[in-house]
């Protein structure tokens, strides 16, 4: 195999798959990203058995052929290399040449043979979603991913197709947030994508594309031009989330974002440092934020709200409520209350697309 490629391209490529790689393996050829050539296209692939990535990199070919080289080490190595063409050649044993402007190095590659394969499931039926729009509901929804390994079935985000709608849902116990997005047509079904995928979808996209994504037995699929990643789904029963939405809550209000951001981050300053427990005072025309440590004294800020009910007191994880308020793009956001034992909401002004449902704490 002889190819030359533009050194930004090849950079890019590399970086679209390579955090799929995990460092620590107990097979040598999975730190590896398996190289070969389709045409005049080479294509770059990353496995860890659960999730893949492979994306296609335009290149001029010389001789066609496939190789792996060490993920890490490789693109250590071409981000230092000066912009200009990268000719990689395979030699004798798997070793690998690249050249680049003077810059020469001899690389120990595997045979491609045993690299696992990555592709798009045969009986998919794929939906189309705007990118950014995607995203978005990333944002809404992955903070609320559990970590807690025992508990395996919410270490992921929920995709549930709806007839015309998509839904993301994402909860640890405490919390529970929900996005939706209609679609134009398309297949129910419903699937629990791991975080490290998650993750993977949330960096790589971009705005102003659109992408497939697609469910198929125990596989969870996301394409764009000359992109694809494939996950395995997480088995496990994922809670009836309907069950949590809190339905009809009697207190609403609609609070400016940035000043109830800025009083939750200072007076939190002064709460206990593992939960991070902060006191809502609502009241008549005002919403106190409360925080205290025996150790460091009392913090509290009062902030205008339109509210003429009888007074609540509640408390919250305050980063909990921060988690919840940063994915709002708006001025305005909706928080609705009931009584200090209830699940408190934060919604978007705008609509249902998002919410997030908070379990409260004893203070």
């Amino acid at each position: 195999m002889n190819i030359i490629f533009d050194r930004d391209v090849l950079l890019k490529g590399l970086l679209l798959v390579q955090n799929v790689v995990e460092p620590r393996q107990t097979l040598p050829i999975l730190a590896n990203v398996f190289f070969e050539t389709e045409g005049e296209t080479v294509r770059v692939t990353a496995t860890d058995l659960e999730v893949g990535a492979r994306v296609g990199i335009p290149a001029r070919v010389m001789s066609a052929g496939s190789i792996t080289l060490g993920a890490r080490k490789l693109l250590e190595i071409v981000k230092e290399l000066p912009v200009a063409p990268v000719e990689m050649k395979v030699q004798e044993n798997s070793w690998v040449s690249l050249k680049c402007s003077g810059v020469g190095y001899r690389l120990v590659g595997l045979p491609s043979s045993d690299f696992p394969v990555v592709q798009a499931p045969d009986s998919a039926s794929w939906v189309s979603i705007d990118a950014r729009a995607l995203k978005e509901m990333l944002a809404e929804t992955s903070f609320a991913i559990s970590h807690d390994e025992s508990r395996y079935a919410l270490n992921g985000v929920l995709f549930s197709f709806q007839q015309a709608e998509l839904r993301l849902v994402a909860t640890d116990g405490h919390r529970l947030a929900l996005a939706r997005r209609a679609l134009d047509g398309g297949q129910g079904g419903s699937g629990i994508v791991p975080r490290k995928a998650v993750h993977e979808i949330a960096r790589i996209l971009g705005a102003g594309e659109s992408v497939r994504v697609a469910l198929s037995g125990n596989q969870f699929a996301l394409s764009m031009a000359n992109f694809l990643l494939t996950s395995r789904l997480i088995e496990g029963q994922f809670p009836n989330y309907e069950q949590v939405l809190p339905r009809g809550h009697p207190t609403k209000m609609t609070l400016p974002k940035e000043v109830v951001v800025a009083a939750l981050r200072r007076v939190s300053v002064l709460s206990e440092e593992r939960t991070k427990p902060v006191k809502l005072c609502l009241s008549p025309g005002s919403m106190k934020f409360v925080a205290s440590n025996p150790e460091l004294g009392e913090a509290e800020e009062s902030v205008t709200a339109d509210y003429s009910g009888e007074e609540v007191v509640i408390g919250f994880n305050s980063r909990y409520l921060l988690d919840a308020l940063s994915p709002i793009a708006g001025d305005q956001v909706v928080m609705e209350l009931k009584d200090g034992t209830s699940p408190g909401v934060v919604r978007n002004v705008e609509g249902d697309d998002y919410v997030c449902v908070i379990m409260p704490m004893r203070i």
